[in-house]
């Protein structure tokens, strides 16, 4: 995975700041978790590039997975109810 890895590009458009996380899978491995910040109104492009980056561990690495969660902010999340937080 590591060989993967070094070969992928540093940057990425539409990413604005990435934070992976490493923890224990059980009898199936580890885990490793991304949480990835884009541009503002760029989630859709973001998500391409990253499907993109993505795409030689899903090839290449037998029992990869690759799962997106769209997280919003409170603050934002608040704005779409009409309130303030």
């Amino acid at each position: 995975m590591a060989k993967i890895y070094m070969k992928q590009p540093r940057e990425i458009p539409f990413v604005v700041k990435w934070r992976a996380f490493n923890t224990t899978g059980g009898l199936h491995g580890h885990k490793q978790y991304h949480l990835i910040y884009t541009e503002r109104g760029k989630v859709e492009e973001a998500s391409l590039s990253l499907a993109k980056y993505f795409l030689p561990f899903a090839n290449e690495i037998e029992g990869f997975r690759w799962q997106v969660e769209h997280l919003t902010g409170v603050s934002d999340s608040f704005k779409l109810i009409g309130e303030k937080w």
